[in-house]
């Protein structure tokens, strides 16, 4: 991937203020006194002095017009090149898209976030967790509301957990956990929770009620659902190992986690690159199962 700089299209993207706007009126007010002490004098000169200021102002005005709606045209595009991209995981296709969406400023404060949120998965996809938490620490610190303020958050928590920064990322799902209604929110509080368990090792409360978290990752997730059934995977073959030493001990086995199952689930839907990329710990179940052959239409890499 090409070398961006997040900083400067976090700083370029915002719009400008509003006291620019307040200039062009006042300069048009001003031209507009001008132009109101000549036509009082009839006299050829005012004449037409009135007419060259009536006729700057409409050039001024149609210029202004077609700059926005040219402006907004180049937005809407870029906007949605970059989004495709994303959704088919195509991370480092994006980042051109979004280079050019975030370069000046964007008027639209959904397409801005928008945009924002997809150079952020850029980021952690391609091993840039600093610039993935700048970004969304930049994106919370202005408080959006609603859907793309809570998707920031999940976002941050996650890559919070990357960098080892467990008791920040926890307390941010803790809120998430009391704050998300919608069900597509909620499967993606769950795989943030779900990674914080394995993480931390605690692959029995990662485990505990799998197929209810199945359940709502399909339905809310879609084939993204593959990452849910992947850490669910690596959480069943953890456990295993860990149930294999206490066999060996003397102690009862954990039996019944369907790691292998889980994980042919997880690869239908995603083939394991793209799931490596987003959590590069699932390396050892590519490597100990075989993957499925991926469903029409989904994603391999």
């Amino acid at each position: 991937m090409a070398e961006v700089n997040f900083t400067d299209l976090i700083a370029s993207s915002r719009p400008g203020r509003k006291l620019t706007k307040i200039g062009t009126f006042i300069l048009i007010g001003f031209i507009l006194l001008i132009w109101s002490l000549f036509t009082s004098a009839e006299t050829e000169q005012g004449r037409l002095i009135h007419m060259l200021l009536s006729l700057a102002i409409l050039v001024g005005l149609g210029i202004s017009v077609i700059r926005s709606v040219t402006r907004r045209k180049v937005l809407a595009k870029c906007s949605q090149q970059a989004s495709d991209l994303c959704l088919q995981e195509k991370w480092s296709q994006a980042i051109e898209p979004l280079r050019r969406l975030l370069a000046k400023p964007v008027p639209s404060a959904q397409i801005r976030y928008q945009g924002l949120l997809e150079l952020a998965g850029v980021a952690e996809h391609t091993e840039r967790l600093e610039g993935a938490a700048e970004i969304y620490e930049a994106i919370t610190q202005e408080q959006p509301q609603g859907l793309l303020g809570s998707l920031a958050l999940i976002g941050k928590a996650i890559v919070l957990l990357k960098l080892d920064q467990l008791a920040d990322a926890d307390a941010i799902i803790r809120r998430l956990e009391v704050s998300v209604q919608s069900r597509s929110l909620k499967s993606l509080v769950v795989l943030a929770r779900l990674y914080q368990q394995i993480k931390t090792g605690h692959y029995a409360e990662a485990l505990a009620d799998k197929s209810s978290k199945c359940e709502l990752a399909r339905v809310g997730m879609s084939t993204k659902a593959a990452y849910v059934y992947a850490l669910l995977a690596l959480g069943c073959r953890r456990q295993e190992m860990a149930a294999s030493v206490e066999q060996a001990a003397g102690e009862s086995p954990v039996t019944g986690c369907e790691a292998e199952l889980l994980w042919q689930q997880a690869t239908m839907l995603l083939g394991p690159d793209i799931l490596l990329e987003k959590f590069p710990e699932l390396a050892e179940l590519k490597e100990a199962y075989a993957s499925a052959t991926p469903l029409p239409g989904a994603s391999e890499d």
